[in-house]
């Protein structure tokens, strides 16, 4: 990597609060991403040792992001957590988890060759050429989406409520097989789990918010789901369908044998939280991107061969999943400091995807952004095999609706959840004109 530094760089406790505070994150664009471009400028790599959690190392630069993320074998996922929670967070989840933090047993939580054998038993509905075929239906929910949204009087209303909350869960779970009327009991319960910061998304079974209790929550949710989908899958194997259920319950390992049903609802769950909820702050991040560059939103108008270009810039824009964790192995050398084992790492994708030195401007939404390469889907072998679907999705909803429109106006200032891990925009209040 580099020389050796003796030096242990610690960043100001400002700055350092800023990146790893639930809160701070509830400001995002006044607080977090200027804290992330002073890192960026003056201490790339560096070590935040914020009261109430273990002190971690934090990555801020694109390259080095993606270095960290890509070598598997140097820097583990889920030795310790694969999300930055308090420690009083992790104690929690240790002492009901017989010591560890693994809430998921998902391809998240794996290291190869384990994650390898998994990821291959399960990729092949989420590769391009299946996901295709899935085109027309998507654009059929997209469209009746469109129409029922310029069919109201009033084309003033919060995008998150009334868009962003149905039309990506209404896709996921029609993939995964899920009946309707179960459809926002699985909402809720992926605004628990990755909600366990705000206060708007508590559980009613949990106390106030606080370090232990979103944790608390984030487990409590997750059981849930396990439960859903442990009837999913004994109906799947049997009564086999054409969705993403079956094919999790009745995929093959290399040694023939099917996946361990824990695995198998964990997967499944994965696939119905991440699928809605990542999606939803990608749509949602984009338009608030749309509606503060009204030029942008002319350039599509105006071609709309560059919605391929606005779907990538949304999800960089968003950045849904803020970062990732990992954690030395052995005795590392680590861009030249020397770091031990089990010392944690904080990938921070939102500030790899605001890198000046990748994005030129990187506050600016901008459509024909070439190249773009954001790791908002992650890097290497724990990249999202679900990133096919979301951009097939986002697109098939822009294309139906912005020749549609005239123009994207803020009706009110949008508010942000709590959170630093999956989080994302709240509330969006906008207002539409008819094209």
């Amino acid at each position: 990597m580099t020389t050796q530094h003796a030096e242990r760089p610690l960043i100001p406790d400002e700055i350092a609060r800023a990146v790893v505070l639930p809160d701070a994150y509830a400001q995002l664009y006044k607080t977090v991403l200027p804290a992330f471009q002073w890192l960026r400028t003056h201490m790339p790599i560096g070590v935040a040792e914020v009261d109430g959690y273990d002190p971690v190392w934090v990555v801020s630069k694109h390259a080095h992001v993606q270095q960290v993320l890509l070598n598997a074998k140097k820097f583990h996922s889920a030795d310790l957590n694969i999300m930055l929670h308090p420690k009083v967070g992790d104690d929690y989840l240790r002492g009901l988890l017989g010591g560890n933090t693994k809430v998921l047993a998902n391809l998240s939580y794996m290291e190869p060759p384990e994650h390898t054998q998994y990821r291959s038993a399960t990729s092949a509905p989420f590769m391009p050429g299946e996901i295709r075929k899935l085109e027309p239906r998507f654009r059929e929910i997209a469209k009746d989406t469109v129409d029922a949204l310029l069919a109201r009087d009033d084309l003033e209303f919060d995008f998150v409520h009334d868009v962003g909350n149905v039309y990506p869960l209404e896709i996921i779970m029609e993939m995964l097989g899920i009946p309707q009327e179960d459809h926002r009991y699985l909402h809720r319960l992926t605004q628990e789990i990755f909600g366990g910061d705000d206060p708007d998304m508590k559980r009613e079974d949990v106390a106030e918010t606080t370090a232990e209790t979103g944790a608390q929550q984030w487990l409590l949710a997750v059981n849930d789901a396990y439960e859903y989908f442990e009837g999913v899958r004994k109906d799947r194997w049997a009564h086999p369908r054409d969705d993403i259920a079956t094919a999790i319950v009745t995929a093959r390992l290399q040694s023939g044998e099917t996946m361990p049903e824990r695995i198998q609802n964990h997967l499944a769950a994965s696939v119905a939280i991440a699928g809605h909820d990542t999606i939803n702050s990608a749509l949602s991040g984009g338009v608030l991107g749309l509606a503060r560059h009204p030029d942008q939103i002319k350039k599509v108008q105006a071609d709309l061969s560059l919605i391929p270009g606005l779907v990538d810039e949304c999800i960089r824009y968003a950045t849904p999943t803020k970062h990732f964790m990992r954690n030395t192995v052995t005795d590392t050398d680590f861009f030249g400091f020397k770091l031990k084992p089990m010392e944690r790492i904080m990938c921070s994708l939102v500030s790899a995807n605001n890198d000046e030195t990748v994005f030129p401007d990187p506050a600016r939404f901008d459509v024909t952004r070439r190249p773009n390469p954001h790791v908002a889907f992650g890097y290497g072998p724990h990249q999202c095999l679900g990133q096919h679907i979301a951009k097939m999705e986002m697109r098939a909803l822009f294309e139906e609706l912005l020749p549609r429109i005239g123009t994207i106006e803020l009706a009110a200032e949008p508010s942000l959840k709590r959170g630093n891990f999956v989080t994302g925009v709240k509330k969006l209040p906008i207002r539409l004109t008819r094209a």
